[in-house]
């Protein structure tokens, strides 16, 4: 009786019910019988995967819904005080300051801790990182992950770069020529919210569940914020006050420093790789 020989390479465990499989393509052995060889886990399939299970809509209205909340702070404000904006030459900060303000404090981290933790909590239903671990695909899928949030990440910040445009050019009139250091800072503040997103898987590979993570969370946010309304000067160093120092909502003054803008970049970047190490070492040990 014949056998068919096949090896396959179980991973990227999406959720308890679902599993990936990446495996390289069929080849014909001497026998006639259909066989696979064994390949690389593939960080594309990971990503796709992730992709494919995340579907989130929540987020996504959330989002919008959130920076319109912080688009309306700013345009009210204008209109308040147009006559003193318009005497100072002020128009795209005016608005910018009250509506980054209160979403990357508050709004924008725990949002962004919500859509990680709900992704990342599935993993621990059916014991997934062991699975992961055991068949050598958990790096790919920490790769595919982290790609994931940075993709997460760059559209949460189209929407709200996106809001904003709306706002100053369709409803204020602002002359777009002036809208490039608002644009320009939504690079280290896309950086901030993917090292946001990557902490936040590191958080729940520790802590497991959906509650445990965000408790933690929570917890790290409220401190944020008090950093970034007393000590706004090492906000920027904290990783979940980051957004709030990238954005320079509490330093409009150097809203189109490069050095700003550099230094913003680099320790956001920072606390991505933090993280990014924290996620890779704790998947390793989940269970």
């Amino acid at each position: 009786m014949m056998m068919n020989r096949q090896v396959t390479m179980n991973g990227l465990v999406g959720d308890a019910q679902n599993t990936s499989s990446v495996v390289s393509p069929r080849f014909t052995d001497g026998s006639g019988e259909a066989t696979r060889c064994p390949s690389k886990p593939s960080i594309i399939a990971a990503l796709r995967w992730e992709i494919q299970k995340a579907g989130n809509l929540w987020y996504w209205i959330a989002t919008a819904l959130f920076g319109l909340i912080g688009m309306f702070n700013g345009w009210s404000q204008y209109v308040d005080y147009h006559k003193d904006f318009q005497a100072q030459g002020v128009t795209w900060a005016a608005v910018w300051g009250q509506a980054i303000l209160l979403p990357s404090m508050v709004f924008m981290p725990i949002l962004v801790a919500a859509f990680a933790s709900q992704i990342e909590s599935n993993e621990h239903v059916g014991r997934n990182w062991q699975r992961l671990n055991a068949s050598g695909t958990a790096s790919a899928a920490v790769t595919g992950k982290m790609l994931h949030g940075l993709l997460a990440s760059v559209l949460t910040l189209a929407v709200f770069e996106a809001e904003f445009l709306i706002v100053g050019k369709v409803l204020l009139g602002f002359n777009l020529r002036e809208v490039g250091p608002f644009l320009l800072r939504g690079v280290p503040m896309t950086l901030a919210v993917w090292a946001i997103m990557t902490l936040t898987q590191a958080i729940s590979a520790k802590f497991e569940s959906f509650a445990g993570t965000m408790s933690v969370v929570l917890v790290l946010t409220l401190i944020g914020c008090v950093l970034s309304l007393i000590i706004p000067s090492l906000a920027l160093a904290y990783p979940f006050s980051l957004i709030t120092g990238a954005s320079a909502a509490r330093d409009l003054g150097n809203i189109a420093s490069v050095g700003s803008i550099l230094a913003a970049t680099l320790m956001a970047a920072f606390w991505v790789i933090v993280g990014g190490l924290m996620f890779r070492r704790l998947t390793r040990k989940a269970v």
